[in-house]
Parts: structure tokens; sequence; C-alpha cells
């Protein structure tokens, strides 16, 4: 592990933690997860200061911008719209607007079998 970072339990949402070189009980999970449509968002490294997150969550709000659901807030003074689309294009998901956003127990481990 190249970087320690401490969990911080004062946040209230999303942290993230580097891991690489991965440790090598988890080289099956890290391979599935790297292939897996989630691939480069896990793996694009980026650089968010913490006061943009902070000012992000304290401005969030649910709109319906033409006929689309949305969060939006203001950062440094900015209005950011943040939809599903947007989400899916920014992070290079490999999915489908129609495809399941929960999965069954079965189909979760069928998924773990198939490493």
């Amino acid at each position: 592990m190249v970087k320690n970072i401490e969990w911080d339990k004062t946040l209230k949402h999303n942290q993230s933690i580097i891991l690489d070189p991965t440790p090598k009980d988890f080289d099956d999970v890290a391979r599935w997860i790297r292939s897996s449509k989630i691939g480069y968002a896990v793996q694009t490294e980026v650089v968010i200061r913490l006061i943009h997150i902070q000012e992000l969550w304290k401005t969030t709000k649910p709109e319906v911008i033409e006929i689309v659901r949305c969060i939006t807030a203001i950062v440094r003074n900015k209005k950011v719209v943040v939809s599903e689309e947007r989400i899916r294009t920014v992070l290079k998901l490999r999915d489908k607007h129609d495809d399941p956003i929960s999965l069954n127990k079965n189909d979760i481990l069928d998924g773990f079998h198939g490493m």
C-alpha cells in the first residue's frame, strides 16, 4: 500500500483510499473490479479539495431540469448540475440507463464465482 489514509469518522460522505500496489490477498478482486463497468472510475486518480466537497454537500438539493432528475449545488460560486447520465459519461461507466441498479444475492455470488 503506497498511501495510508486515515478514515475520518467525522465526515458523513464518501471517502476514498488508494491501494497501489494491490495487496496479494486482493489480486482477484482488483482484477475483477478493473475489468468491470466501473474500471475507469476506480483506476483514475483525481484531486478533489476537501473545501469543495464540503461546499457541495452544504448546498446540495434535488431538482428536475427539463424532466431529468438532478442534484444541484453551488461550488466556488458556480452552479454544479449532476445527472445520472453525466456521472455515466464522466466516469466512463459501461452501462446503460435501463441496466439494473440492484442485484439479488445469487447474481452477486455468481459474479464472485466467476473471478
